[in-house]
């Protein structure tokens, strides 16, 4: 009996540090509280009966025009909980039918860097447990991204965090810090929103030591 109480012990634990990660505890989309689809976003979240996403909303995630930085605020509001689920269920089937795509793979190839950064943002949130594939969309999105986005990176940088989190707290902190430091890219993302992503993941730099 009391092995069994320690292994739910030490299960709790690992359960509670797990949600309190890169991807769960870098809020930033209050920063773009001004934006209609963050709002649109914020209203998923507060209905408990977990509604689903408008087209409209899918759209304004899948669209490459829409502003990278603001579509991720959108994935972040809605979270990673019930609603996170959802977003990346629902927005991976109106993808696949956007593209004409047969499977996750061929849609990838399809995709912009900036919509598949968006994707593999809401993969990552939508279960946040075993981040691997969508590690690896946001190292896709980046390499496809002409723009040289600052929030294709950034976003990647905090997936492969959540990757860290299991084996190198130190490179949680390193890998999206050289982002921050790198001058190459395009700044297309409120400081703002960059801070509140920095006071978490600042947690880890001791580690580096």
């Amino acid at each position: 009996m009391k092995k069994i109480i320690a292994i739910m012990i030490v299960a709790t634990a690992w359960m509670v540090a797990r949600a309190d990660s890169p991807l769960t505890s870098t809020d930033f989309a209050d920063v773009y509280a001004d934006s209609e689809w963050v709002q649109q976003a914020a209203g998923l979240v507060d209905d408990e009966a977990g509604a689903e996403m408008s087209t409209s909303l899918m759209n304004f995630l899948a669209d490459p025009k829409s502003p990278v930085a603001e579509r991720l605020a959108v994935v972040n509001k809605l979270g990673w909980n019930f609603h996170g689920q959802i977003t990346g269920g629902q927005l991976y089937q109106y993808l696949l039918g956007r593209y004409k795509a047969k499977d996750e793979k061929q849609l990838a190839k399809k995709m912009d860097g900036g919509t598949l950064a968006v994707y593999a943002y809401a993969k990552a949130m939508s279960n946040y447990f075993d981040v691997s594939v969508a590690s690896e969309l946001g190292h896709e999105a980046v390499k496809k991204d002409k723009t040289h986005s600052f929030s294709v990176a950034f976003i990647s940088a905090l997936i492969d965090a959540q990757v860290y989190l299991d084996s190198d707290w130190a490179m949680v902190y390193k890998v999206v810090n050289d982002v921050t430091m790198d001058g190459s890219l395009q700044l297309d993302m409120r400081q703002a929103a960059i801070d509140k992503v920095m006071e978490y993941i600042n947690l880890y730099k001791e580690y580096t030591k």
